[in-house]
């Protein structure tokens, strides 16, 4: 695993809805609350082929309640809308912060 896929620390912010990521590159990505319940990369939410992917709106004001760590590769994110099936593995959190817009 690089640095540039190996958190150092994750903190949300509640009040920002934001989730900052401090990598061991030196990289600090920001990622809104709203982005992350959008991509999730739940069979659910990204279907088993690219036919099947839902497109997810209307999460502009969805909570991050809980963050589980699964292993030493990933986190499961729990929503305030019930869902936190997704498992985010740090590289695609990273690649998730490269192609976020603001």
């Amino acid at each position: 695993m690089s640095a540039r896929t190996q958190p150092i620390e994750i903190r949300p912010l509640m009040l920002s809805k934001v989730m900052e990521i401090e990598w061991g590159d030196g990289h600090t990505s920001r990622l809104t609350f709203e982005h992350l319940r959008v991509e999730c990369p739940c069979a659910e939410c990204k279907g088993h082929t690219p036919d099947q992917a839902q497109v997810i709106t209307g999460k502009e004001d969805v909570n991050l309640v809980d963050i589980q760590p699964v292993g030493n590769y990933a986190v499961q994110l729990h929503f305030s809308d019930g869902h936190g099936t997704g498992i985010y593995t740090w590289d695609y959190l990273r690649r998730l912060d490269e192609t976020q817009s603001d």
